[in-house]
């Protein structure tokens, strides 16, 4: 099926959705069709088809929203697709989701995640993002997935930096990201930084206060220790097991070269 690009209106059409044999209660079910700017409508069939059926091994990650699948579809496009899990769909508000799906429809940068679309028949909730090959910065710099050489550490921490001054500053009303960590700093297929897993918390949740600006400034500190010295946010095998704990001391005595992470080869000027 050709899925259709939207026009920037709210559209209902009840007739549209199928009998679910264990249906949602009415309260939580979205309208068949968001339209908004050129984000698209897919079809749940196809979003099946796409991630066999959302197989465990088509998987990419969970979280408290639920889970995060692999899809590819017959023309060979890749998405990454996120299902709300049925505590989330009972819990949240219906207006809140439409109003959240709003905003994320109209943010587009190239330092985050963009949402190319979403589905929302039979009860169900699916966001449809870019999808990103090369993994966390997190597995990059803790995991399996290749080292990341100096170069590559600079640019991604100002691609990063952009990414949250974008939601911050840029976008209307701001968007707070309250989880900025190296496992929501993804790479993409040219091994460029996005910013992921914002946005979709309530309308109580979320306003721009400078408290709660700071904090995701206050994260992204933590991010950037983590790219200059490749030791973890917390590691209990360290004393302090606090990244912060450790580095900041060393940095106020004038020590800053004493942080960087020495199984890569030293940058010059380290000081």
């Amino acid at each position: 099926e050709e899925r259709s690009k939207m026009t920037c209106c709210f559209c209902f059409d009840k007739n549209s959705v199928e009998a679910d044999p264990d249906p949602v209660p009415q309260s939580v079910l979205l309208p068949t069709a968001v339209s908004l700017g050129e984000t698209k409508i897919f079809r749940l069939s196809e979003l099946k088809d796409a991630t066999h059926g959302f197989k465990e091994f088509n998987e990419l990650g969970r979280g408290s929203f639920g889970f995060v699948y692999k899809a590819v579809f017959s023309d060979g496009l890749q998405v990454a697709v996120k299902r709300a899990n049925a505590a989330t769909i009972i819990h949240s508000n219906n207006r809140g989701f439409e109003s959240e799906l709003e905003i994320l429809c109209k943010i587009r940068h190239n330092n985050i995640v963009n949402l190319l679309g979403y589905c929302s028949e039979m009860g169900e909730r699916l966001l449809v993002y870019e999808y990103m090959p090369h993994g966390t910065l997190h597995d990059h710099l803790h995991g399996d997935l290749s080292q990341l050489d100096w170069s590559m550490r600079l640019k991604i921490m100002l691609q990063a930096a952009r990414g949250l001054d974008y939601l911050h500053n840029e976008v209307d009303p701001p968007i707070i990201h309250r989880d900025v960590k190296t496992s929501n700093i993804l790479l993409d297929g040219e091994m460029c930084a996005r910013i992921a897993d914002f946005g979709l918390v309530s309308s109580n949740e979320r306003d721009s206060s400078k408290s709660d600006r700071e904090g995701d400034v206050y994260d992204f500190g933590i991010v950037l220790l983590e790219i200059l010295s490749g030791r973890k946010a917390n590691d209990r095998e360290c004393d302090p097991p606090g990244i912060a704990e450790w580095a900041v001391p060393l940095i106020r005595k004038g020590k800053a070269a004493a942080i960087i992470d020495r199984n890569i080869g030293l940058p010059r000027n380290v000081e």
